[in-house]
């Protein structure tokens, strides 16, 4: 059923049928749906940099002990006059390169747990939204996995 109505309407607009409240509430839900997914695809790529930083973290914790070792090894078998200052400097080096390491990795490790505080928000306004109505519970519960939360 279409009509015109000249006074509020712009020349050539057409008042359209007005949709069904059941259809509007399930478009409404899946639009709801469609953001908390792509807020649980940033939420999984900012939990993939945190674990990336960490990795780091540790890496470099690890490696400047051993990097450390082997130049304090070549440095000894060089016969060179100022061998001392070489190994300070080695020694303080390494020694900053390990502390950024642990740095790295706790800073991170906070970030992570923040992170995860997050994704159980979009996990409970993920079953809000799938237990609205039935069709979107049967349309959803295969997809998302909402009884690992409570492990």
């Amino acid at each position: 059923m279409t009509s015109k109505i000249p006074s509020l309407l712009p020349r050539g607009w057409k008042l359209t049928e007005v949709k069904p409240m059941a259809k509007v509430h399930q478009q409404e839900a899946l639009a709801q749906i469609r953001t908390l997914l792509a807020l649980q695809r940033n939420y999984l790529a900012e939990e993939r940099t945190a674990l990336a930083e960490f990795r780091t973290g540790l890496a470099l914790t690890v490696i400047g002990p051993t990097a450390s070792t082997v130049v304090a090894y070549i440095f000894s078998a060089l016969p060179l006059a100022q061998t001392i200052v070489l190994d300070v400097l080695n020694v303080a080096f390494f020694a900053i390169l390990t502390v950024i390491g642990i740095r790295t990795s706790l800073t991170s490790r906070s970030k992570l747990k923040m992170i995860r505080k997050k994704e159980k928000i979009i996990k409970d306004r993920e079953a809000a939204i799938m237990n609205s109505s039935k069709e979107l519970h049967d349309l959803l519960c295969d997809c998302l996995d909402l009884e690992s939360e409570n492990k």
